[in-house]
């Protein structure tokens, strides 16, 4: 009861933001690998510590919801929001630590696409997030968590086309590996996009 008499912590909501930052410079990364992937090396080099930069701000988010008394949301969803958008980052810089250790000196077509359906996903995503301070934009972001399901549904689409492809055509069984392990990171990671939206719409259900 005496939390409806206390003002809520509004640092969490600055504290998102910074962790939405942290991830889009990742993927402007990993975007920057895909046009140079001679430099792979030194890439996921950087990616890797923007992953660890976003980290930090994870547990800037822990450390501040374990001593908060009233938190914006429920404490669980807080934490699941928090949890999901780091795997997303997490997920990508593994597609570029496996492009650098499996030196794959070239991208195929379906890499572009997924690294493309997964950047419009977060867009989207770091939109709703932004928005989540007022109820007012309640519509709005609905309307982006309806958008990255669909977009979840075209990766889903890329990857089976994708493996279709490579386990028709590819002649090396250990090339083939490999790329179904970037294909597949990168997958996940648009997965934990719609993770991340389907934790918005529940906090926008608990919270109406």
């Amino acid at each position: 009861m005496l939390k409806k008499f206390l003002p809520r912590e509004e640092r969490f909501f600055e504290l998102f933001e910074q962790q939405v930052a942290a991830i889009q410079k990742g993927l402007d990364l990993f975007d920057d690998l895909l046009q140079n992937c001679e430099k792979r090396h030194d890439m996921s080099i950087q990616i890797k510590t923007a992953e660890n930069n976003a980290d930090q701000v994870a547990h800037q988010i822990y450390q501040l919801l374990d001593n908060t008394f009233v938190t914006p949301f429920d404490r669980e969803d807080i934490q699941l929001l928090v949890n999901r958008m780091d795997d997303i980052l997490d997920c990508v810089e593994k597609a570029s630590a496996r492009m650098d250790i499996y030196n794959i000196e070239s991208v195929t077509d379906a890499v572009r696409s997924l690294a493309k359906v997964l950047r419009e996903s977060f867009d989207n995503l770091s939109k709703a997030i932004r928005m989540l301070k007022s109820k007012k934009n309640r519509k709005a972001i609905n309307q982006i968590c309806i958008e990255v399901n669909r977009l979840e549904n075209v990766g889903d689409m890329i990857l089976r086309g994708a493996l279709r492809e490579l386990f028709k055509e590819a002649s090396d069984p250990i090339y083939l590996i490999k790329l179904k392990e970037v294909y597949e990171s990168l997958e996940r990671a648009i997965d934990r996009c719609e993770d991340v939206a389907n934790i918005i719409e529940t906090i926008l259900i608990k919270n109406a």
